[in-house]
């Protein structure tokens, strides 16, 4: 684990500047399909740039709603950049929002550009598994397995490293399927949330920080499965909308 830099009198949180990176290599892999598939990369920038912003106003605004009490007495603080002071579901949920109406109102094709996001997404993510283990977060459950690694007082799955090379193979799978230039549009996109989710459900039960329900349930699984389930849906129906003269 590398959860801070310090370089003199500045400490620098590793995980917030793995995500940068992420998300700046992500942008540029994008931006570089965009163009081989002679789509707006500009507008394509845009819509990210919207989506960031308002996903990390959203999310400190979230925050704020859910946790007052941290900001008693020092309004100010508001304005802090501390990213352990965000709330990434209500980020999502108004970044998400914020992108699908920029995409509306500029009018860009829904399919083509979900394929755009794609390398970037996938970038992104293998850069979110490399943050957890700086951070040492989404940690792995007790094992005696000879490659557990030694966290928090125990030796653990490296389900970081699981995570890393998750995302990693789900990226290089999809991408020899872009490259064989087969299927209709949207099937990048949808082949690689496909991988990802199967991808969740398979390494939560590695996992040692997972919420559990009753009868030993993580939510996180059954999220993917039903993720999953309607993305490969919407693939069927995507192939019978092309094959149909």
């Amino acid at each position: 684990m590398l959860p801070v830099i310090q370089i003199g009198p500045v400490v620098l949180q590793t995980p917030f500047l793995i995500l940068i990176m992420g998300v700046w290599l992500g942008l540029t892999a994008s931006e570089r399909y965009a163009r081989r598939q002679a789509y707006d990369a500009n507008r394509l920038s845009d819509l990210v740039l919207v989506g960031l912003v308002a996903g990390l106003l959203g999310a400190r605004l979230s925050y704020v709603a859910l946790q007052p009490a941290a900001f008693d007495g020092n309004l100010l603080s508001i304005l802090s950049p501390t990213p352990t002071m965000l709330d990434p579901l209500g980020g999502m949920v108004v970044g998400i929002l914020a992108a699908v109406i920029y995409a509306q109102r500029k009018k860009l094709p829904l399919w083509q550009t979900l394929d755009a996001l794609t390398p970037g997404l996938a970038v992104f993510f293998i850069a979110l598994g490399v943050a957890h283990l700086a951070s040492g977060e989404a940690f792995g459950a007790m094992t005696n397995l000879p490659w557990g690694i030694n966290l928090w007082g125990e030796t653990r799955h490296p389900a970081q490293i699981y995570e890393i090379l998750g995302a990693t193979a789900s990226a290089m799978v999809v991408y020899r399927l872009q490259a064989a230039k087969h299927g209709p549009a949207g099937v990048f996109f949808l082949g690689w949330t496909a991988l990802t989710a199967f991808m969740r459900i398979f390494l939560e039960a590695f996992r040692g920080d997972s919420q559990m329900w009753p009868g030993g349930l993580r939510p996180a699984q059954i999220g993917a499965w039903l993720i999953l389930a309607i993305v490969l849906i919407i693939l069927g129906k995507r192939w019978r909308e092309v094959q149909t003269p």
